[in-house]
Parts: C-alpha cells; sequence; structure tokens
C-alpha cells in the first residue's frame, strides 16, 4: 500500500511542477528556435463584422460603440453589429442611436445565452472576417489591422489580440497580473509553435467560414471556437501588437464565480471531445500541457496532501512537504482575511493561487454535474480610461 502512495505523491509533483513550470520552459526554449513570423503590407483590407454580444451593457456601450467607430479601419470594409441578449436596461436603445452611423442591433427578446447570440450574430454577418469582442473592452487604434494582417497566412484561422486589465483597481490585482504574465509567456511561444491554446474572448478575429455554429448550452464559447478551428487544421496566433484595455474583475468574490464557471465550462470541453486530434500532435501536446493538465490541477494538490500526510513517517521530506503545504494554504487563509496581505506581492500571489483553485474545485464539481447555467452573469463594468503605456498586462477574463 506505501507504495501506491509515494507513486500518487510524485506522479502529482511532477506533474504540477511540468505545468507550473516544465511547460513554460520547454516551450520558450522551443520558440526561441522560431522567428516571430511579420505579416506583410496589406494591399487591400478585407470586409470584417464586427459581433459585439450584450446583455445589460448600458455603463460601457456608448463608449464601446465610439471606440469602434474610431478604429483605424476602413469604414466601407467594417460592419458593426450589437446582439443583444435580452436586454433590460437602456442597452438597445443606446445601439439605436448609432443606427445612423451604421450600427445594426439585433434585438433578442428572450435572454438565451452567449453561443446562440454568436451563432445568430455570425448568420446576419455579411463580412468574410468576423471580429468578436465584449462590450467593456476597448481597442487601441490599430488592434483590429494588426489581427486582420495576420490572417494574410493561410494558414492561421483565427487571430487574437493582448487584451490588458487594469488589475490595480481590483482587490486581488498583486496575484491576478504576476499569474497573467506567465500566460502571456506561455500565449507568445504557442503562437510560435503550433497555435494559441484559446483565443482571448474579449477581442479575436476568424474567418466566417471556419467560425461553426456552437451548441446552445456552450459554457465556454471561446475555447470552443478556437477548438474548432484547429479541428479544420488551421491555426490559432497570439499578435502581442494588437492591443485593447478593460478594466478587470473588481472583487475577489466575483473572481471565484467567474474561475468556477471557467472550469465548469472546461469540464464541459473534455465531457464533448473538443481537443485536438491525433493529427494535430503539437497542438495536442499544448492542450494537455496547458489546458488538460491545468484544469485537473486541484486533484492533484488534494493527491500531494494526502499522500504526503499518509506518509509522514516514511521520511523527513514527506514531513517537511506536508507543514509546507500547511503554511501555504494558511498564507491563502490570510489572504482570504486580510486584504492588505493580499495586496502585497508574496500576499496576493499566494490568495490567488489558492483562491482559484479551490474556484476551480467548485468549477469541476459543478461541470461533471451540470450545474453551470449557460447564461452569463455580468459584473459591474465601467469603460476604461487607462493609458497603453501605464496599463498592466494582463489578459482577460475569458480563459
Amino acid at each position: 500500500m506505501d507504495l501506491f502512495w509515494h507513486i500518487l505523491f510524485w506522479l502529482s509533483l511532477g506533474l504540477l511542477v511540468y505545468t507550473q513550470l516544465g511547460y513554460l520552459a520547454i516551450s520558450a526554449i522551443i520558440a526561441a528556435l522560431y522567428k516571430r513570423r511579420v505579416a506583410p503590407a496589406m494591399s487591400e483590407w478585407p470586409d470584417v463584422t464586427l459581433v459585439i454580444p450584450a446583455y445589460n451593457e448600458e455603463s460601457v456601450l456608448q463608449s464601446k460603440l465610439e471606440n469602434a467607430l474610431a478604429m483605424d479601419y476602413p469604414d466601407d470594409r467594417l460592419e458593426i453589429i450589437v446582439a443583444s441578449d435580452g436586454s433590460s436596461d437602456s442597452t438597445e436603445e443606446i445601439a439605436r442611436s448609432f443606427a445612423d452611423r451604421g450600427v445594426r442591433l439585433l434585438d433578442f427578446s428572450d435572454r438565451r445565452g452567449k453561443a446562440s447570440l454568436l451563432n445568430d450574430a455570425a448568420a446576419a454577418a455579411e463580412g468574410e472576417l468576423l471580429c468578436l469582442c465584449d462590450a467593456n473592452v476597448m481597442f487601441q487604434a490599430d488592434a483590429l489591422k494588426r489581427m486582420v494582417s495576420r490572417l494574410q497566412d493561410t494558414s492561421v484561422g483565427a487571430v487574437s489580440g493582448d487584451v490588458r486589465l487594469k488589475s490595480r483597481d481590483s482587490n486581488f490585482g498583486e496575484g491576478e497580473a504576476f499569474y497573467y504574465r506567465i500566460e502571456r509567456a506561455l500565449q507568445t511561444s504557442e503562437s510560435r509553435i503550433g497555435s494559441m491554446m484559446g483565443v482571448d474572448g474579449g477581442m479575436y478575429v476568424i474567418r466566417r467560414e471556419l467560425f461553426e455554429p456552437l451548441a446552445a448550452d456552450t459554457i465556454l464559447d471561446d475555447f470552443t471556437t478556437t477548438m474548432n478551428v484547429i479541428r479544420q487544421r488551421r491555426s490559432v496566433a497570439y499578435e502581442p501588437q494588437a492591443v485593447a484595455h478593460e478594466n478587470g474583475t473588481p472583487t475577489a468574490r466575483m473572481e471565484f464565480k467567474r474561475r468556477a464557471r471557467v472550469t465548469s465550462g472546461a469540464m464541459q470541453i473534455l465531457k464533448r471531445g473538443q481537443w485536438p486530434p491525433l493529427a494535430r500532435p503539437v497542438e495536442l501536446w499544448q492542450f494537455v500541457s496547458h489546458k488538460l493538465l491545468r484544469w485537473i490541477e486541484p486533484v492533484l494538490l488534494i493527491a500531494i496532501l494526502v499522500s504526503s500526510a499518509v506518509l509522514w513517517n516514511s521520511g523527513i521530506f514527506y514531513r517537511i512537504a506536508l507543514i509546507g503545504q500547511i503554511i501555504f494554504y494558511l498564507l491563502g487563509l490570510t489572504g482570504t482575511l486580510a486584504v492588505t496581505f493580499r495586496e502585497t506581492h508574496l500576499g496576493g500571489i499566494v490568495f490567488y493561487f489558492v483562491m482559484s483553485h479551490v474556484a476551480m474545485t467548485v468549477g469541476i464539481v459543478k461541470g461533471l454535474f451540470n450545474r453551470q447555467p449557460v447564461t452569463w452573469a455580468r459584473t459591474e463594468r465601467t469603460p476604461t480610461t487607462e493609458k497603453p503605456e501605464s496599463t498592466s498586462t494582463a489578459v482577460s477574463q475569458h480563459r
């Protein structure tokens, strides 16, 4: 029986270290052997439909539409659609006020969820490319052009940009910013080697013919779309110079709910078998390393904790391991109770790690038992006024 616990401990620890550090290092080394692809100058810009899914977005929609209309993209090549998912505030009135400037409103009376909304908007779109974005994400003027330029490479099916969060206004910003710096490094490496593992739902461009209708109960529409592109033998590229900004989730409680929802969606992905095929071995390796192992990290952490406790009498290493874990989780609890500690670099990182994995545990259970609603509950949003030079780099809330 001791052999079982030894194997469980070392296997779980090895997978955790590989997921947190090993994959990052290996990807960076391999990516260093590849030159970054530079898109040539466009001779003619293709038609693009900008789709803005909206549910009660009155606080940001005016700014979003002004931002969209101010983008550096030919007016006669850009169509803007606001798709309202049964909004009960003034979202639809705001969208209608832009009708004379070319904005189309798709006003659906029943609230059905984002997947159904995207399906209908994609069907109504006239552009050969779709740019899907969130109402609170504000593009830099050249962001759309930079993403579209990458699609001159016919092997690329979708392109995602760098959506930067204004994290310092949240009460867990230190930990979030650290985590997403790592995430962006991974996405940069992945894009060079094979494919980015998941577009940023806040801002990405996809060839319209590659957009497959989503099941109405789809939770992670952006990740499902990514897998659909890869399964059609195209890659998903990350364009770091395509920059947008948004205000992040303001409280840890809201972030907890978001992380739980994302993990529920991940379980849905796994149950449906929506991962890269064997014919795409590089992308399959990236999926397992970046997504699958991350999604099951709570299970690995529980296995390490339990096995090190069982092996207490098997050597000093296991005792140190158990005591170290207890201290680590107590620090996470301290961050939960003391916001001042959470706002320090150490406290923020530990708190965010622990909070995220507790939320992921909840998400695993909800996902396995289909307890996650498909309609999304929006958080309080304000349009960001952050300047590009002073915004902390972090990936948006859709991963």
